[in-house]
């Protein structure tokens, strides 16, 4: 928020220049970003007051004009359309300086001699670009210096609030600030109250008075349409970074930047029957002042009349309700939304606008009727007109006053490291808010209204800590009381996990978790979680999968020439499960290009395949010390190859398979999508099932000898090995030490949709030697049941 130092001087006298204004609000906590001049002194630029007009006798576009400089009369050229008798402007005599770098002194134009310029908003600095010659108020005296006259000589206070500070949104909440932070005299405006002169009530029905807890409204007939905006508000509120526009908007942007509350006016002609407030209906829709058309969702607060919504409220106005050149019948509207009600009202409709920014941190709600007189003294003291009674709807319970806190003398010593005396915090508390009771050891001190970031107690010994200066409180070191952890063995760490990855050259990443609806729809079949609020549209669902991040930062790497890339990632995942949102920690892995880095000793045209990620996933389940195998199974995904893709499981305690998650090639499609000629492999694993550890067991090596059996079955094409080995296992039981699948073949001797599949069984007896024919007893075991199961014939 910018601020003009001499306004901010109207309502605050404080022994500090703006530098040190600055400062003192930095020190506290409200950061300011800059401290800008307007323009400063320039010298030779004087009030001028025009006493005639001529045209320029060979010229059709100058006018030559006399002006009253004071103590001088000055002849000057001027070819600005608005250049007329009686007219108060800004003269440039010769030797004068001006902001955009031009220096006058006395010409001949077209013949006719010019004894200086008479000037534009945007040859002083003030504004970027003028249509015409800046038109002084009435009241300046000729020859007086126009840096004094426009305060050309002021500072512009740039000041980044974080979002607690709500309060400060406006030079009343700056003052006040000062007031607390050095002490400073503050003496708040002074308002007239307008007394009605004319009976026009206007109707308020308040359908939702939690989310607006107050109304106000007040009417104001026969305003004049021709009224301008004084020069000296239109100064303030460009300095301000708001554009003037017209006299009544003007006003109600002033007061909103003078007091903190953001008022709105619509045309009284306009309107039908009444003023409602109510949530808005799904579909509806209102044209807003913007020119944009926006449908409303159901839960948008909304003001209204009999034929439908006027106005979001807190946001924007509607502009078929909008006041113009013609309008001479007016609205004011000055009311209290609730932080929850405003609350990404305006993200939601793609909007942002300074009352929306003010009423999502909080408005005071005391201000409406102070706002509302403020603003009806502006408008008939600059556009006439009749008010009528002010109108207020409000719920009173919603207005209740902030509860009170209680601070203790021990816990402020205690929390800012160093003794305070009672006195001190005593005086601190009392200029921090009015309403403290103080008794020997502690206060109880009840927040203004328009403090909302007061409370709990450490607010208040933040407010201690701000006023008193953070300088003020001592460095010391913190005592660090060294506390040994127990670390779980039933579980692989996250720590262990990274090292392995690590030691497999692999790169750690860390991806957002809000991903592209579009790219989650891609490589997930699972529906995600959407944000209310996302920060953009390709950021507005949360992720399910680790898959999209992974691949954007593949991409991202092959884009830049990187040939051999292997990523991984831990990091959570959103799911909906049974009503509720569960999030679960995964590992993800990717991985493309050469197989190992380029070297002398090895040809660099090998790439990266299915089992050399498999390789890697089989490392990091080692870390477990499973002795159950895990299980891989065929599987479908919508961003994998068919046929390339596995589920990977393991059996649960009660039998069951557990799903931990997936391995495969990513499709043809998605990669054609980068612009890779290589595959991408790619796995994940949901990390809590996964990586349940088994603890080491010791068992007797056996001193007895193992016998071992090959066999070479014939089995179709869809038979899984793994399904193979299981079925072995579960026959066999203790006797199978070991079983592997050493070779699988298809070709010449196989029939088509077959293949051979070569497995080594490993068996001994714990007790006694294993005896040839009770070897062969195991392995017709074997193939029979892998003959009734799968119909495997032993290969001859």
């Amino acid at each position: 928020m910018i601020i003009s130092e001499q306004w901010l001087r109207d309502w605050v006298d404080v022994d500090l220049d703006a530098q040190g204004i600055a400062d003192c609000l930095t020190h506290a906590g409200l950061e300011v970003e800059g401290v800008a001049p307007v323009v400063g002194q320039i010298d030779n630029l004087v009030v001028g007051e025009v006493l005639d007009v001529i045209k320029h006798p060979d010229a059709d576009r100058l006018s030559i004009a006399t002006v009253d400089a004071g103590a001088e009369r000055l002849t000057i050229v001027c070819g600005a359309p608005n250049v007329r008798q009686g007219l108060l402007v800004a003269v440039a005599k010769a030797g004068a300086a001006l902001p955009n770098g031009m220096k006058i002194k006395n010409a001949e134009v077209r013949g006719a001699a010019s004894q200086g310029m008479l000037c534009s908003a945007a040859e002083l600095g003030l504004e970027e670009q003028s249509d015409g010659l800046l038109e002084l108020d009435a009241g300046a005296e000729p020859g007086q210096r126009v840096d004094d006259t426009l305060h050309l000589d002021d500072k512009l206070i740039d000041i980044d609030l974080t979002p607690n500070r709500g309060d400060c949104l406006s030079v009343q909440g700056v003052a006040r600030e000062l007031k607390v932070l050095a002490d400073a005299s503050y003496h708040p405006l002074q308002i007239d109250i307008a007394e009605p002169t004319i009976e026009t009530p206007i109707e308020i029905k308040l359908h939702d008075d939690l989310a607006c807890p107050r109304y106000l409204g007040r009417v104001i007939r026969e305003i004049n349409p021709q009224a301008v905006t004084p020069l000296w508000m239109r100064e303030r509120l460009r300095r301000s970074g708001v554009r003037p526009i017209s006299p009544v908007v003007d006003i109600t942007n002033y007061v909103m930047l003078e007091l903190g509350q953001p008022m709105h006016a619509f045309d009284l002609a306009k309107l039908h029957d009444r003023i409602e407030v109510r949530q808005s209906t799904a579909g509806e829709t209102i044209t807003l002042l913007d020119e944009s058309t926006v449908t409303l969702d159901g839960d948008t607060l909304v003001i209204a009349d009999a034929a439908g919504p006027i106005a979001i409220a807190g946001v924007m106005g509607g502009i078929h309700s909008a006041i113009d050149d013609s309008t001479t019948d007016i609205v004011l509207e000055a009311a209290h939304f609730t932080r929850k009600s405003a609350a990404g009202k305006a993200r939601r409709y793609g909007l942002h606008t300074e009352s929306s920014f003010r009423f999502e941190r909080g408005v005071d709600p005391q201000l409406p009727p102070l706002a509302i007189q403020r603003a009806t003294q502006l408008v008939l003291a600059i556009c006439g007109g009749e008010a009528g009674p002010v109108c207020e709807q409000k719920n009173d319970a919603g207005l209740q006053n902030k509860a009170a806190v209680d601070v203790r003398l021990a816990r402020l010593s205690k929390l800012l490291g160093m003794q305070l005396q009672h006195r001190e915090v005593d005086e601190i508390l009392n200029r921090v808010a009015g309403e403290v009771v103080a008794t020997r050891d502690s206060w109880c001190v009840t927040p203004p209204s328009y403090r909302f970031d007061i409370e709990y107690e450490a607010d208040l010994v933040e407010e201690v800590a701000r006023v008193k200066g953070y300088d003020e409180i001592p460095t010391a070191m913190p005592r660090i009381v060294p506390r040994a952890h127990a670390v779980s063995e039933a579980r692989v760490s996250l720590h262990q996990l990274r090292q392995s990855m690590v030691a497999r050259d692999y790169h750690e990443i860390v991806t957002y978790s809000f991903i592209d609806p579009q790219a989650q729809k891609t490589l997930s079949e699972e529906a995600p979680l959407e944000l209310s609020n996302p920060l953009a549209e390709n950021m507005s669902v949360m992720r399910t999968s680790l898959l999209p991040g992974m691949l954007a930062a593949l991409e991202f790497n092959a884009n830049r020439q990187r040939e051999r890339i292997r990523l991984f990632e831990i990091g959570a995942t959103y799911h909906s499960e049974s009503g509720n949102i569960v999030e679960k920690q995964k590992l993800g892995v990717i991985a493309t290009g050469p197989r190992a880095p380029l070297q002398w000793g090895l040809t660099n045209d090998i790439n990266v395949d299915f089992y050399d990620l498999k390789s890697d996933l089989s490392s990091v389940l080692a870390l477990t010390g499973s002795k159950e195998p895990f299980i891989f199974k065929e599987f479908e995904h919508i961003a994998m190859q068919p046929g390339q893709v596995s589920q990977i499981c393991r059996t649960g305690p009660d039998g069951t398979q557990v799903e931990l998650g997936w391995l495969g090639r990513l499709h043809p499609s998605q990669q054609k999508k980068m612009g890779l000629q290589v595959p991408i492999y790619a796995f994940e694993l949901d990390v809590e099932k996964a990586l349940v550890a088994e603890l080491p067991v010791f068992s007797e090596v056996s001193r007895f000898p193992s016998v071992k059996r090959d066999l070479s079955v014939v089995v179709g094409d869809a038979v899984a090995a793994g399904d193979m080995i299981d079925a072995i296992q579960v026959e066999l039981g203790a006797v199978l030490s070991k079983v592997v699948v050493f070779d699988v073949y298809r070709g010449e001797g196989v029939e088509d949709h077959n293949k051979s599949v070569s497995l080594s069984l490993v068996m001994r007896h714990a007790d006694k030697t294993m005896t040839d024919t009770e070897s062969e007893k195991m392995v017709g075991a074997a193939l029979a049941v892998l003959a009734k199961e799968f119909g495997a014939v032993l290969r001859s």
